[in-house]
């Protein structure tokens, strides 16, 4: 038993303050609960025993759960609560870019499998957008990495508050990210990847460079390639190898370009 408690109060110094808080809140209520079961309990056995001494009885019935319930409640609840919040902070690593909080691209991947099982059941479309930062290695060889990093989590947030909420978006490769767009036909997700490269298009940054007195300002713009089922059927490769055909079309076309009517972005 003296092993047990030492194993648990070494444990609870790994414990966050919240997970204190919580766990001392959780000892108070299960304490009082149980002083108060335990006086009722003694206060029937009174009336129905016909104890003299009942104020005696009382007040061992009130101190017996003070004294015993709250070390190991307390130190019990203490490491539920740290693990509880591990779990969950192990749980957002296996799914989150640690860089912009979006899905990183395992945890994407199986969202989109996900998703395009559930259009074949119920019979809608699914379309893609993979969107790619310009020349993001002459940026950064130029800008250098925070710069980079900045301009990636600029990029996310510019487009994070566009999209709907039945939407994903995620962090595919590098300066890849991926848009999956549940029940949109092909011809909008490509109105909708052009309204975003256009919004993209307007973010600018600045970077200081360590040797330069001045700041140097950064533009960002992006190439889109769209994908839909309605084209390449309800297989993720095939339509994830559409999306990275129509960017690669786009990459060997130029930065920016000034006709939208062609059929890719």
């Amino acid at each position: 038993m003296s092993k047990l408690f030492h194993v648990l109060a070494a444990s609870a110094r790994q414990t966050s303050r919240h997970d204190r808080a919580t766990a001392l809140k959780g000892t108070l209520l299960i304490t009082i609960s149980a002083v108060l079961l335990s006086l009722v309990l003694t206060s029937i056995a009174i009336l129905v025993a016909g104890e003299r001494d009942w104020l005696s009885a009382l007040v061992l019935a009130t101190l017996l759960p003070l004294l015993l319930l709250p070390p190991p409640l307390y130190l019990v609840g203490s490491r539920l609560m740290s693990l509880d919040r591990q779990n969950h902070q192990l749980q957002q690593l296996a799914r989150e870019d640690h860089l912009t909080g979006l899905f990183n691209r395992p945890h994407l991947l199986s969202m989109l499998e996900r998703e395009l099982a559930l259009s074949q059941r119920h019979n809608y479309i699914v379309s893609i957008l993979l969107l790619e930062i310009n020349d993001f290695t002459q940026l950064l060889d130029e800008f250098g990495r925070h710069t980079g990093e900045k301009a990636l989590r600029l990029f996310a947030d510019c487009i994070r508050e566009k999209i709907r909420e039945s939407d994903l978006f995620g962090r595919f490769d590098g300066a890849q990210f991926l848009l999956v767009l549940p029940h949109t036909s092909y011809d909008d997700a490509a109105r909708m990847g052009e309204g975003l490269r256009a919004l993209t298009a307007g973010i600018r940054l600045t970077s200081q460079q360590p040797e330069n007195a001045h700041q140097d300002n950064v533009k960002i713009s992006a190439k889109i390639g769209v994908a839909s089922t309605e084209n390449s059927g309800r297989s993720i490769n095939p339509l994830l190898n559409e999306a990275d055909y129509a960017l690669y079309q786009n990459r060997n076309e130029g930065r920016d370009r000034s006709d939208p009517s062609r059929n890719n972005l």
